[in-house]
């Protein structure tokens, strides 16, 4: 078959498919042109969900008619110029494809006007010559796509339903409207769904407000703010705690770079590795991330779609992410000046009061002191003593705090809590100030989303062996105790600036193995000494065990070693093996269901527990505990 040129309309389908795969595209790019015309409102009308009509309307800059006649012919456009304005792309539109690829693929108009004098209307029918018309129209631009692929058979046919193209659109106006909160969207669908709306979102003040619209006010509490400042990218934004969980990334984790939405590999590892040893495999916690680079160091010319994004370092991407998040999701002491201590008034205490019972802690300028490891705190009032708080005091912050370390120690050292990322990595020192509202909720003492307040709670009991009721004001707190524990160990085994001890066994355990289990054993033992595990061979398929980490010692050093061996073998999804023999030993050391403890152990092991960084999933991503709303409970009984 001898080689000839294409046909100009037959090669203009061809490129429109490396742009327009399906009707999200085409709003992408639609909504893209009107973010750089600086459009403060942008209406999305849909037909069909998207497969037989779009309709995208702004009130941005508009266009002179001779700008609108070259706007739907290939390669014009006006955001570059020369290959340097190339290297340094700063609108989110450059190529001058979007147009003509969809004008190609669809029956088409363009309706724009720049507020001084007439519009102009623009159709092209499947790639054909434009037709230009006067019109009347207000400052802004109108787009309508009819009938998209209705020339091209083959690629009408691999659209998905009516219902998958209108969700791929609602994620796509999702995206952008979280990289851009200042600008208000309605999404909405026409015909059989008249009026509609998919989402309505209008002007927010910021991106916190505008995520308080999207996922609810109650969702909204478990993000935290990212603010943070790694060698050429600064990062802003919200990440929300490891309690809130979603099962596509794609639906809840948005990342843009200098204001563009877009995706690479290195977000993906980069949140990945934040949330490791958080959340279960398969689920994703919402993230809304800015990133400001220097347009030269990143490349958005990698993809016609220009959705995916290359750094000229990858790996500083990938890095910067994980810490920025990890730095915001982790909870740090809160330094602070000596004085007095801050005496809540009811107005302070009306604030801290969320809608859903979770209280804050008010911004004391100190802490009180702890008293000894495992000691009841009483307050008196009235002459009589009030058991099982575990603070007298509202505390400033959570202070750091490690199985087998004393209260009085703890106090005492008052040590950096958790330092867990590189000197290279430290927080944006020039940030802005955050308002006040932002501290009182946020800063100054982190808010945990549906997790109990460290102050004014009170151990009710043990239930079943294997749950312990807190009460705070307002509601029943129920823990697993089991989880709750293993947590609090985990953070005590992952803390660097506090290494766990390691006890001899007074009594050795020999632990019997499969054979393939003991040659993986014989050698991988100087690897299980580093996690405390001291053993020898004893017998062809059997170890002895002298030695293990002090946590583990009362508890099931068997089992922590053979899931050892396991972890060896074959790292788990979502976690290291580090992180895999560590949550291993952590699982093994803590307290099971059907231990019964006492009064004191369990006010011991709720305050471990929320005092380590991560209190709302155990290491698998399990949940912790649940709240139960004394108005429940009295609605349940009739009592209303």
């Amino acid at each position: 078959m001898s080689i000839r040129v294409l046909d100009p309309l037959v090669a203009q389908q061809v490129a429109a498919g490396e742009v327009v795969e399906r009707p999200a595209s085409v709003v992408k790019e639609l909504l893209e042109n009107a973010l750089d015309a600086w459009a403060s409102r942008i209406e999305i009308e849909l037909g069909g969900g998207g497969t037989s009509r779009i309709l995208v309307r702004e009130d941005g800059s508009g266009m002179s008619q001779e700008d609108a006649t070259l706007s739907v012919l290939r390669h014009a456009t006006s955001k570059i110029g020369s290959i340097e304005d190339l290297e340094s792309v700063s609108t989110l539109g450059f190529r001058g494809e979007a147009l003509p690829s969809i004008a190609s693929v669809s029956s088409f108009s363009l309706s724009t006007a720049t507020g001084e004098g007439v519009g102009t209307k623009v159709t092209v029918e499947g790639g054909a010559a434009p037709q230009v018309h006067a019109t009347s129209h207000p400052k802004g631009t109108t787009v309508v796509v009819d009938r998209l692929f209705y020339n091209v058979p083959a690629r009408r046919a691999f659209l998905k339903g009516a219902r998958s193209e209108r969700a791929a659109i609602t994620e796509v106006v999702t995206h952008l409207a979280v990289s851009h909160p200042q600008v208000a969207f309605k999404l909405s669908e026409e015909g059989a769904r008249a009026g509609r709306e998919l989402l309505s979102l209008s002007k927010a003040k910021d991106l916190r407000e505008r995520l308080a619209r999207l996922y609810g006010v109650g969702k909204a509490r478990t993000f935290r703010r990212v603010n943070h400042e790694h060698g050429p990218f600064r990062l802003t934004g919200y990440a929300a705690l490891p309690s809130l969980t979603y099962t596509s990334r794609s639906a809840c984790q948005t990342v843009s770079v200098n204001g563009r939405w877009a995706t690479a590999e290195s977000f993906n590892r980069g949140l990945d590795d934040a949330y490791r040893g958080t959340v279960a495999a398969g689920r994703y916690p919402p993230v809304a991330l800015q990133i400001a680079v220097d347009p030269r160091a990143v490349d958005v010319n990698i993809h016609p779609t220009k959705q995916l994004v290359r750094f000229s370092d990858e790996r500083a991407a990938k890095q910067a992410i994980a810490d920025a998040v990890k730095l915001a999701i982790e909870w740090r002491e809160q330094r602070t000046s000596a004085g007095p201590v801050h005496k809540e008034n009811p107005a302070e205490r009306a604030l801290r009061t969320a809608s859903d019972g979770t209280s804050f802690a008010p911004p004391s300028a100190a802490a009180r002191p702890l008293r000894a490891e495992g000691e009841m705190l009483r307050s008196r009032k009235g002459g009589e003593r009030e058991e099982g708080r575990l603070f007298e005091q509202p505390l400033r912050g959570y202070p750091g705090g490690h199985p087998g370390r004393s209260d009085l120690e703890k106090a005492a050292e008052l040590p950096e809590y958790r330092r867990r990322i590189d000197e290279a990595s430290q927080p944006l020192a020039g940030a802005p100030e955050p308002t006040s509202r932002e501290i009182s909720q946020a800063e100054v003492v982190p808010e945990r989303g549906s997790l109990p307040a460290l102050q004014e709670l009170t151990v009710v009991g043990q239930v079943g062996l294997g749950y312990i009721l807190v009460e705070e004001p307002g509601a029943v707190w129920v823990v697993d105790q089991h989880v709750a524990h293993e947590r609090a160990i985990l953070d005590g085994l992952s803390d660097p600036e506090s290494p766990p001890t390691i006890q001899h066994l007074l009594v050795p355990e020999v632990v019997e193995l499969a054979p393939e289990q003991a040659a993986l054993a014989l050698g991988a033992l100087d690897e299980l000494a580093v996690y405390g595990f001291e053993a020898e061979p004893f017998g062809p398929n059997s170890v002895r065990i002298t030695s293990v980490i002090s946590t583990l010692a009362k508890g099931d050093v068997a089992g922590a070693f053979t899931q050892a061996l396991s972890a060896i073998a074959g790292t788990e999804a979502g976690m290291t093996r580090e992180e895999r023999i560590l949550a291993t030993i952590a699982c093994h050391s803590a307290v099971k269901l059907g231990d019964r403890l006492s009064r004191s152990e369990m006010e011991k092991l709720v305050k471990d527990w929320l005092e380590s960084r991560l209190p709302a999933t155990c290491p698998h991503g399990r949940s912790i505990c649940y709240r139960i709303p004394i108005k429940e409970m009295a609605r349940k009984l009739d009592r209303h």
